[in-house]
C-alpha cells in the first residue's frame, strides 16, 4: 500500500463515508446500504476495492459478511509556500521512551536563532528529526486510544445484549450526539431517544447540559 493508492481510495466520497460507518463498528453490506442510502452493488464495489487496499477485511458470521477495518495507519500532509510532502505511516503501537528528549529538543528549536546558512541547514535536520520523534509519540497515543476504545466495546457487551442498544452505546461512547446517531445508522431520532431514556432509567447513561448530548454512567440531569 503506498500513498498514491489511499489517496486514489480516499479521494472517493463513498468509500469515505464507509470506513466513517465502519470506524464505528463491523458492518455488513446492506446494513452499509441502509445506512449511507447506496445501492448493494454500489457498496459491494466500494468494499472490494478497499478490501483489495488492505484497509478493510472481512469475516463470516451465520450468513452474514461483516466488514472491519483491518489497517491502522497515519497520513500527514503538510503544504506550504516552501514544502509539499505526503506521508505514510503504520500505526503500529510502537511505545517511544523519548518524550523527555521530545521536550527538551523542541525547547532547543524555539529558541535558536541564526542567519548562518550552516546553522539554518542544521536546525532544518534537527527540526526533521524532532518530527520523526513526534510522529513516534503520535502512533503510541493512537494505539492507546484504539485499544482503550476496544476495550470499551467489551464492556458494552457486558451491559446489554440487544444490537440497536449495543449499536447507541457504543456511538454514546465515542462522542456521537442522538441526533447524530439517527442519522448515521438512519434511526428515528425518538427511538433513539426512547433507548436512551430507557437506559438512563437503568442508571447506564445520563444526559448532560446539552440536551442531546449523553455520556455513559450515573442517573439522568438537565
Amino acid at each position: 500500500m503506498d500513498v498514491s493508492e489511499i489517496l486514489e481510495i480516499l479521494g472517493n466520497e463513498s468509500r469515505r463515508k464507509i470506513l466513517e460507518l465502519l470506524a464505528r463498528k463491523p458492518c455488513y453490506v446492506s446494513e452499509i446500504s441502509y445506512c449511507l442510502g447506496m445501492a448493494p452493488k454500489a457498496v459491494l464495489e466500494h468494499l472490494e476495492k478497499l478490501e483489495s487496499s488492505g484497509l478493510v477485511g472481512s469475516y463470516q458470521d451465520g450468513r452474514r459478511r461483516y466488514y472491519f477495518i483491518k489497517t491502522k495507519i497515519g497520513l500527514d500532509i503538510t503544504i506550504t509556500p516552501n514544502i509539499f510532502r505526503i506521508e505514510l505511516r503504520n500505526l503500529n503501537g510502537e511505545q517511544p521512551e523519548q518524550m523527555k528528549t521530545l521536550l527538551e529538543k523542541f525547547e532547543e528549536i524555539e529558541k535558536f536563532n541564526s542567519e548562518n546558512l550552516l546553522g539554518i541547514m542544521n536546525a532544518i535536520r534537527e527540526i526533521e528529526e524532532l518530527k520523526r520523534l513526534f510522529a513516534r509519540v503520535q502512533n503510541s497515543l493512537n494505539s492507546k486510544i484504539d485499544n482503550m476504545i476496544e476495550k470499551m466495546l467489551d464492556e458494552v457487551e457486558k451491559i446489554t445484549s440487544n444490537e440497536v442498544e449495543r449499536l447507541i452505546l457504543s456511538a454514546i461512547a465515542k462522542g456521537m450526539r442522538a441526533i447524530e446517531i439517527a442519522e448515521s445508522f438512519r434511526i428515528p431520532y425518538i427511538e433513539v431517544e426512547r433507548i436512551l431514556s430507557s437506559l438512563a432509567a437503568k442508571g447506564i447513561v445520563k444526559r448532560v447540559n446539552d440536551k442531546d448530548y449523553w455520556i455513559i454512567g450515573g442517573e439522568v440531569y438537565e
